[in-house]
Parts: C-alpha cells; sequence; structure tokens
C-alpha cells in the first residue's frame, strides 16, 4: 500500500524552505481551473487535475494528493481510498500530476536561491 519514495514537502523533510502539500495542493487547483496553452508539454497534468475535479470532489483531489505525498501510498491506492475502486485511475493521474508540480515548485525555489 505504501511506496518507498519520500517526496521533499515540508510535512516529510521538517525542512521549512521545501514548498508544504498545501503549496503543491494550490497550485494544482489552479492550474486545472486555469491550464496551461495545449503545446506546453505539461498542459496535460492540468487536464488530469481538473478532469477528476469535474468528476469528484475537491476534497477527493486534496485527500488523494496528501496520500501520494505525505502519507506514502502508491497512486493506485491513494486512487482507490480517495476516488473508489471503479476510478482508481484518477489517482494515478492526480498523483503523477501532484508530483509534477511539487517539482515544479522545488524548481523554482532552486532557481530563487
Amino acid at each position: 500500500m505504501s511506496t518507498d519514495e519520500t517526496y521533499c514537502v515540508r510535512e516529510n523533510t521538517g525542512n521549512s524552505a521545501h514548498p508544504s502539500v498545501d503549496d503543491v495542493i494550490e497550485l494544482a487547483l489552479e492550474r486545472a481551473a486555469d491550464h496551461r496553452p495545449e503545446q506546453d508539454p505539461d498542459a496535460h497534468f492540468d487536464r488530469y487535475v481538473s478532469t477528476a475535479l469535474e468528476a469528484h470532489s475537491k476534497s477527493a483531489v486534496t485527500e488523494c494528493i496528501r496520500l501520494v505525498l505525505i502519507e506514502g501510498f502508491t497512486q493506485r491506492s491513494a486512487g482507490v481510498k480517495a476516488f473508489g475502486e471503479d476510478d482508481y485511475v484518477r489517482g494515478i493521474e492526480v498523483g503523477v500530476a501532484s508530483r509534477s508540480y511539487l517539482r515544479e515548485l522545488l524548481d523554482e525555489q532552486a532557481t530563487e536561491s
């Protein structure tokens, strides 16, 4: 049910310089509401989250992101818990998107330093 990968979010590392999971969630929701242009190589992540929001709720998407990034659930397991057995694929999509958003935030921090 869990993965050995630990994500560099403040809740896991205790490092206040790392983005919090709330930062990742905020970016995910912003991007879902206002997608990047189709020609952007990462635009599909925005669609993943947007589609999950349309099919489920904001709380389900938020729960899925927390389960993946903090609780160590695999994306599939997070999808089952957040979206149900019949729609676990949403968990894979939202999990992949959340990891991408986290990388983006970490890259921004590295650039600012």
